[in-house]
C-alpha cells in the first residue's frame, strides 16, 4: 500500500507540472513586456526630439518673420510719398505671414494669454508704424522711436517664448543642446539686423548718430561676439554636420569684413562730422548683403539636425519592431514547447503512472501495454533533454537583451537610463548621517583629441577612463557614461574627507593614463570633476549641482575638482 500511495503522490506532482508551465508562460510575458518597455521608451524619446525640434523650428520662423516685418516697417518709415503705397502693400503682406505663423505656435509653447500679450505688444508697435503711411519722415526722434518700438515687440516675443521654451525642453534634455544652438543662430541673425536699424534714420536725415544709437550699436556688437563664441563650442552635431564649423567661420568673416566695417566707417564719419559716404537706401542694400549667409547658415544647421533626429527616430522604431518580433517568436516557442510537453511528455507519463498504479493495486488493465507506450517512455527522455537546451537558450537570450538595454556598448558601463534608475535607488537609501555623493567628470579638451587623432583614438581614451573608474570603484558604486566624454559615479559615504581622497585618487590615476595616436604619438589626458551630495532629494537636483560644479571646474582651468564642502 505504501508503494501505491507513493505512486499516487507522483501522479499528483506530474499533474501540477501544468501549473508550473503556466507560470513559465506568465514570466515570459513579463520579461517580454519589460524588454519592450525599454525599446518603447527609447523610441518615444527619439520621437519627442523630432516633435520638439519641429516646434522650435516654428518658433524661429516667427522670429524671422518679425525680422522681415521690421525691414518693411523701416522701409515705410523712410519712404517718400511716391513710394508709400508700394511699401505699405509689402508691409501688409509681411504682417499676414507673421500673424499666421504666430497663431500656429502650439499652445504648450505659447498659451492663449501669452499669445494675446504678444499680439498686443506687436499691435502697439504697428500703430506707430501705421502713422507713417500718410506722412513722410520729418522728426528723426519720432522715426527712431517707431523703429525701436518694433525692436521692443520682437524682444517681448523672444523673452516670453524662449524662456518658456527652455522650461519645456527640460522634459527631453537630449534635445536641449542643438535647440539652444539653433536659438543662438536665430538671435545672431536678429542681433546683426538690429545694428543696421540704428543707422537708418540718421542716414535718411543726414544727422549725426544719437548717443543712444551709438550705445545700442556697441551693445549689439558685444552680444554678437558672445554668440559667435558660444557657437564655436559645438556638441555631437559635428559628427553629422560636416563642414558646418567652416561655414560658421566663413559667415563670421564675411559679416565682419562687410557689415561691421561699413558700420565702423559710418560711425566714424558721424563722430567727425563728415558727410556720410552712402545714403539710407544704399546702406540698406549693402548691409543686407552682408546678412545673406546668416539665413543659409541657420537653414543648414536646422536641416541637418532635423535629419539626424528623424534618422534616430527611424532607427529606434526599427529596434522596437525587431525586439517585438524576437519576443513574439520567443513567446510562440515557449507556448509551443509547453503544449508539446503537455501532449508528448506529461500525458504519456500520466498514462504510465496510471498503469503502474493499477498493476500495484492488482487491478485489471483496461488495455494491454503496447509498443507505443514503450516508445513514449523513450521519447520522454529525449523531450526532457530538448527542453533543458531550450530553457538554457532562452536564459542566455534574456540576459543578453537585458545587458544590451542597460550597457553602454563602448565602455560597458551603465548607460544613462540604467544609471538614473540605479542612482535613484541608491539615493533613496541615503540619510543625513550616510548621504549619497555624485561625481560627474568630463575629459578635458576631448574634442581636440578627436580632431587631432580621430574618433578611434578618442574611443580608446573613453575606454581607458572607464576601465580606471571600474578598477578603483567600491562594491555598490554606480558608474555610468552619461554621454560623449561625460561620466558619473554615485556612491554612499559618511565624510567628505574620504570622498575627497577617493576623487583625488581617480584624478591622479587618470593623469597616469598613457595613450598613443595612430602614428605612435604619445599623449596623456586630464579630467574635470564636479561633486554634489544629498539625501531625500530628486536625482535631477544632485545632477544639476554636480554639473554646475563641473562647469566651474572647466572654466577655472580644467583638471580640477569643484563642489566638495
Amino acid at each position: 500500500m505504501k508503494k501505491i500511495k507513493k505512486t499516487a503522490i507522483s501522479s499528483n506532482v506530474l499533474r501540477s507540472l501544468w501549473s508550473v508551465a503556466a507560470l513559465v508562460l506568465f514570466l515570459t510575458t513579463l520579461l517580454s513586456w519589460w524588454l519592450l518597455s525599454g525599446s518603447w521608451a527609447t523610441w518615444k524619446s527619439a520621437r519627442n526630439n523630432v516633435s520638439q525640434f519641429d516646434d522650435f523650428y516654428h518658433v524661429l520662423q516667427v522670429s524671422n518673420d518679425l525680422a522681415g516685418e521690421r525691414a518693411y516697417a523701416n522701409e515705410l518709415v523712410l519712404s517718400t510719398v511716391r513710394e508709400k503705397e508700394k511699401a505699405w502693400q509689402s508691409l501688409e503682406k509681411s504682417r499676414r505671414i507673421t500673424n499666421r505663423d504666430i497663431n500656429k505656435i502650439p499652445a504648450d509653447l505659447l498659451s492663449p494669454a501669452l499669445l494675446k500679450a504678444t499680439l498686443d505688444e506687436l499691435g502697439r508697435a504697428r500703430q506707430r508704424v501705421d502713422a507713417f503711411r500718410t506722412h513722410t519722415l520729418t522728426d528723426p526722434v519720432e522715426a527712431q522711436q517707431t523703429i525701436n518700438a518694433m525692436l521692443a515687440a520682437t524682444d517681448f516675443y523672444h523673452q516670453a517664448l524662449f524662456r518658456h521654451t527652455s522650461a519645456f525642453l527640460l522634459l527631453e534634455p537630449s534635445a536641449l543642446g542643438p535647440i539652444l544652438r539653433s536659438q543662438a543662430l536665430g538671435e545672431l541673425r536678429d542681433a546683426a539686423g538690429r545694428l543696421g536699424s540704428q543707422l537708418l534714420v540718421p542716414l535718411a536725415t543726414q544727422t549725426p548718430l544719437p548717443l543712444q544709437n551709438i550705445e545700442a550699436i556697441s551693445r549689439g556688437k558685444e552680444r554678437i561676439s558672445v554668440l559667435w563664441w558660444l557657437l564655436r563650442t559645438q556638441g555631437d552635431e559635428t559628427s553629422y554636420l560636416p563642414g558646418f564649423a567652416q561655414q560658421l567661420e566663413s559667415t563670421r568673416q564675411t559679416f565682419e569684413e562687410q557689415g561691421i566695417t561699413l558700420l565702423g566707417t559710418l560711425q566714424a564719419q558721424s563722430v567727425s562730422g563728415e558727410h556720410y559716404a552712402v545714403n539710407a537706401d544704399s546702406f540698406a542694400l549693402r548691409f543686407h548683403a552682408s546678412l545673406n549667409s546668416f539665413d543659409e547658415l541657420l537653414n543648414t544647421y536646422l536641416t541637418g539636425v532635423k535629419k539626424h533626429y528623424v534618422s534616430a527616430e527611424r532607427e529606434a522604431l526599427l529596434h522596437l519592431l525587431m525586439v517585438s518580433a524576437i519576443l513574439l517568436v520567443l513567446y510562440a516557442l515557449v507556448t509551443g514547447m509547453i503544449m508539446y510537453i503537455r501532449a508528448r511528455v506529461l500525458r504519456p507519463i500520466l498514462r504510465l503512472n496510471d498503469i503502474a498504479v493499477a498493476i500495484l493495486a492488482g487491478k485489471q488493465l483496461d488495455a494491454p501495454m503496447d509498443d507505443r507506450t514503450a516508445e513514449e517512455v523513450q521519447e520522454l527522455f529525449s523531450s526532457l533533454g530538448a527542453l533543458g537546451d531550450k530553457l538554457q537558450e532562452q536564459t542566455r537570450l534574456s540576459r543578453t537583451l537585458k545587458r544590451q538595454s542597460e550597457e553602454d556598448p563602448l565602455t560597458h558601463l551603465y548607460n544613462r537610463r540604467a544609471f538614473d534608475a540605479r542612482a535613484t535607488a541608491l539615493l533613496q537609501q541615503a540619510s543625513h548621517h550616510f548621504p549619497a555623493w555624485l561625481i560627474m567628470l568630463d575629459v578635458d579638451r576631448f574634442k581636440s583629441i578627436n580632431d587631432t587623432w580621430g574618433h578611434p583614438t578618442g574611443d580608446e581614451v573613453l575606454v581607458g577612463l572607464a576601465t580606471t573608474l571600474k578598477t578603483f570603484s567600491r562594491p555598490g558604486d554606480v558608474i555610468g557614461r552619461l554621454g560623449g566624454e561625460e561620466f558619473a559615479v554615485m556612491f554612499r559615504a559618511q565624510g567628505h574627507e574620504s570622498v575627497a581622497g577617493y576623487t583625488q585618487r581617480i584624478q591622479a590615476e587618470i593623469r597616469k593614463l598613457a595613450f598613443q595616436g595612430p602614428n605612435g604619438e604619445p599623449f596623456q589626458i586630464t579630467a574635470s570633476f564636479g561633486v554634489s551630495v544629498g539625501w531625500q532629494r530628486p536625482l535631477s537636483e544632485l545632477m544639476s549641482e554636480a554639473d554646475a560644479a563641473l562647469y566651474e571646474a572647466k572654466n577655472s582651468g580644467r583638471d580640477r575638482i569643484c563642489g566638495l564642502p
